[in-house]
């Protein structure tokens, strides 16, 4: 415990060329929550509740969710 969480939302998302806005767009949330998940501020705990309920489950976020990639 006391691990220090690091969001990689920035990183990942400059590496798909997207402002903060059109991700917030794609995601359907406001500029203000990317820029809270890439500051590491308010919800990036909820990231890291599902990363470990995932890890206890064996499971990825896509098959805890239902989740499947449309093309």
């Amino acid at each position: 415990m006391g691990e220090i969480l690091v969001s990689r939302v920035a990183e990942l998302r400059k590496h798909q060329d997207l402002t903060q806005r059109e991700l917030a767009a794609l995601v359907g949330v406001t500029e203000t929550t990317i820029r809270n998940w890439e500051n590491n501020r308010s919800g990036v705990e909820w990231f890291e509740r599902i990363a470990k309920l995932c890890n206890a489950l064996g499971c990825t976020p896509n098959e805890l969710f239902g989740y499947e990639k449309l093309d």
